[in-house]
Parts: structure tokens; C-alpha cells; sequence
């Protein structure tokens, strides 16, 4: 799956903390770009959402299969993730994918049955973005995240994936290997390499972005610090901050919410004095936010992880990782796999095949960046 943003459905990714307006921002976020021509889907996993009616739809009336994609517009189409009828869906043409990801042994399990495991949304979410993103059924995707915690699981679902089928594939000399599952491993690691892909695009800054909702309160201020930290490590480019709910009459300058912002470019909103339902209203709200720029116009931050070649046998891995000093941060190695643990957040980095061979050599803070390198240690004569 190329990396190009011509050639790949550009996703954005709508989260914040709770109550701060992340609905309504990516209803008017797609509403606004499939004016401008983009067929557009915006597609809520959140069960807890109401998606549908930011834009005055009762979904349950529309015709047609439930959970579907429901047309609002020419271009722009809602789906809201309904479990239970996505289980019935991929049941009825074959379980081995779920089983694979599941575990396997689910010959005398039902649809209804599976549908109450934790985390289902998050992977049933993950294969439907792989049927859109491959068949290219949209241009652009909004997603109606939810909060940091179950965004961070989102991103991180293929990799959980990835480490389980790892380790059941046959192992090399000295490595371990999980039991395998009653699944069939062939399945399992087809699935697996098919959700690698989309966690590909979900971390290349050219496809995917996330757009963070958040307000001037200070609780909100430090959450939104906290955030900036987990997506650069992660490696989840964060491309604009939208500072929503702002008291009338005291709306800071933009000059002043971009120093909150830092490098990430900043947009405020003021308070609504109504609720933000349906299409004018949502028209109207998008005309105020974006007032006539592309909303869905990258000019955020580089990359958050990266490799490079810094000379023969030599390379450097940078994370961004604002807000964090040195003193912060935990790393740990295993074989191809590094670990880079900050507080409570942790990331594991499988290591490209090049630089899992040399030793870590070095790691230093270098301002808002963590900085590791890999040498080959050079032989005393």
C-alpha cells in the first residue's frame, strides 16, 4: 500500500478530551470538505457518540443494511460502527479472519456472543478503514475519535496484533514462540500483515493527521499537553489544535492561542449560543472555523518517528516527544524490538531489519526530539 497521498484516502483524526466539542468539529470538518468536491466519509467507532444526530439524521430510519454507510449528501456519507451488525456481516462470509484475531475456537460461538468482548469496536473499526483505504471508496475519511486512551488504542491496534503473530510464526534460533491458537495461524498473519498496512497509514503525516479538540480551562490545558506527548510517540502527526467553546467578547488573539499551540498551527471557536444540529448549522459553524481555508490542509508537524542513515553502519531514530525531559524517559531492547516508555505511555518500535543488527549505541534529548543511535562497534587493532 503506497504511502502517497495521491494515490491513498487521506484520513483525519478528530480527538480531544471529553465534552469539548470533537462531534461537532468533525461533522463540520467533513461537511466542509465534500463541499469543496472530496467524496467523504465520516465514520464514528464510539458507541457512546452521536454522530448522526450532529447532523440531524436518525440513522435506525434510513433504508438498507444496518450500520452501513448512510448518504447525507453527494459527496459526503455517515457511518456509525454498529458491532453487532458488522459481526453479522463478516459471519456470514466466513469467521476465519475474527477467529484468527480472536484466538481462534469460535465453532460454537455466536455473533451476539462475541459482540460483548472488550475492544472489538477498535478492530472491527481497523478492518473496515482496510476495505476503504485499499478499494478507495473515499478520498478522505474523517474520524469522530474518541478520547486519548481508546485514540492511542486505535493507533497501536495493528501493532498489538503484529507482536502476537510474531511470535507465532516458526522461531528463529533462540526466540521465543507464543502457544499457537486454535486459530489458523495462515489467517492470523495474512490479517495481521493487512492491519500492519493500514497502521503504516495511520503514522505517514502525508495520509493521516490528528486535529485535537480542546478548551482554554487549565485541566484541559494539561490533558492536551499530555496528548501532544503520547502522539509524537506513537508517531501520530498532530496537524492543527482547535481551542472550542471560547467565552464571547474574550476571545484571546490567535497570536495568543498559538503560543499555547506551540508549532502546531491553532484555530478558535467561540461559544455557540445554540446547539449545533443539522446541516446549516453545521455549515455555518465550519464557514466561522475555517473561514474559507481547506479544512483539511496539512501544515502541521513532521513526522514523529523516523530512521535515518547517518553514515555506513550508522543510523538515528527520532521521536517527537514534546513537554518530556531526558530524566522522563525508559528504553529497553529486545532483539529488533525497542521499547520507549515515558510515565505511563509506552511504545513498542519493531526496528527496520538494517538497524536491528547493530548495537544502541547513544540517546539524548535534543530540544522536543529523543534521539537514538545504532553503531556497529568498531574493532580495537
Amino acid at each position: 500500500m503506497s504511502g502517497n497521498a495521491a494515490m491513498t484516502t487521506r484520513i483525519r483524526l478528530v480527538s480531544g478530551c471529553g465534552g469539548v466539542g470533537k462531534t461537532t468539529v468533525a461533522a463540520a470538518t467533513a461537511l466542509a470538505a465534500s463541499r469543496r468536491g472530496l467524496r467523504t466519509l465520516v465514520f464514528s467507532f464510539d458507541t457512546s457518540r452521536d454522530l448522526s444526530g450532529a447532523f440531524g439524521l436518525q440513522v435506525l430510519a434510513h433504508p438498507g443494511p444496518r450500520g452501513q454507510p448512510v448518504r447525507v449528501e453527494d459527496s459526503l456519507h455517515l457511518q456509525e460502527l454498529d458491532v453487532s451488525a458488522e459481526l453479522q456481516r463478516r459471519w456470514s462470509s466466513g469467521r476465519g479472519e475474527l477467529a484468527a484475531l480472536l484466538g481462534g475456537g469460535l465453532e460454537d460461538v455466536t455473533a451476539e456472543e462475541v459482540a460483548l468482548m472488550p475492544g472489538l469496536e477498535v478492530l472491527l473499526a481497523l478492518l473496515l478503514l482496510d476495505e476503504y483505504t485499499r478499494a478507495r471508496t473515499y478520498e478522505l475519511i474523517v474520524i469522530d475519535g474518541p478520547s486519548l486512551g481508546d485514540l492511542l488504542r486505535f493507533v497501536g491496534g495493528a501493532d498489538a496484533v503484529s507482536w502476537f503473530a510474531r511470535r507465532t510464526r516458526p522461531p528463529e534460533q533462540g526466540a521465543r514462540r507464543v502457544r499457537p491458537s486454535r486459530g489458523d495461524p495462515d489467517v492470523l498473519h495474512a490479517v495481521s500483515d493487512r492491519l500492519m498496512d493500514v497502521g503504516t497509514l495511520l503514522r505517514d503525516p502525508t495520509v493521516t493527521t490528528v486535529r485535537w479538540v480542546t478548551t482554554l480551562d487549565a485541566r484541559a490545558c494539561q490533558a492536551t499537553r499530555r496528548a501532544c506527548t503520547a502522539l509524537g510517540l506513537q508517531g501520530v502527526a498532530l496537524d492543527g489544535m482547535v481551542f472550542n467553546d471560547l467565552v464571547p467578547g474574550g476571545v484571546p488573539p490567535l497570536e495568543e492561542l498559538q503560543g499555547l499551540a506551540g508549532p502546531v498551527p491553532a484555530m478558535g471557536m467561540e461559544r455557540q449560543s445554540d446547539d449545533v444540529n443539522g446541516i446549516a448549522a453545521l455549515e455555518s459553524f465550519a464557514s466561522k472555523l475555517f473561514r474559507g481555508e481547506d479544512p483539511v490542509r496539512t501544515v502541521g508537524s513532521p513526522p514523529a518517528v523516523g530512521v535515518g542513515k547517518v553514515a555506513v553502519d550508522e543510523y538515528r531514530l527520532e521521536v517527537q516527544l514534546p513537554f518530556v525531559r531526558k530524566g522522563d524517559v525508559a528504553l529497553s531492547r529486545r532483539e529488533a524490538e525497542l521499547v520507549i516508555q515515558v510515565g505511563a505511555l509506552r511504545r513498542n518500535v519493531l526496528l527496520p531489519r538494517m538497524v536491528a543488527q547493530l548495537p544502541t549505541s547513544g540517546a539524548r534529548m535534543d530540544g522536543e526530539k529523543l534521539v537514538i543511535e545504532f553503531k556497529k562497534e568498531r574493532v580495537q587493532t
